[in-house]
């Protein structure tokens, strides 16, 4: 399992690996926010699912300087010779924006 993280924004200083980030999953914040990039993480769909790539998301999130994440797609495919199951899980990491 893995996750990755690619900016569409800015650089803004890590949070640490373990930060308190806030997921949403079926409705977007309703504080006003900045889309800082995207964190997808990917495992085997025999032995991941959300739950276990989940934790991998918020520490890339978090390691952004992300403060929330806000889920986007979940994709279980097969690749390769074997046909071996992959799922692959996005987000998009935000900040808050102040006043």
């Amino acid at each position: 399992m893995s996750a990755t993280f690619v900016p569409t924004q800015g650089a803004y200083p890590s949070k640490g690996r373990y930060c308190e980030i806030e997921v949403f999953s079926s409705a977007v914040p309703d504080r006003e926010y900045e889309e800082i990039g995207i964190v997808e993480g990917e495992g085997s769909a025999w032995k991941s699912d959300l739950e276990d790539i989940l934790p991998k998301l918020m520490g890339e999130g978090c390691s952004a300087g992300g403060d929330a994440l806000i889920m986007q797609s979940s994709d279980t495919f097969s690749q390769g010779r074997d046909g071996i199951r992959t799922q692959r899980i996005s987000a998009t990491v935000i900040r808050w924006k102040t006043e």
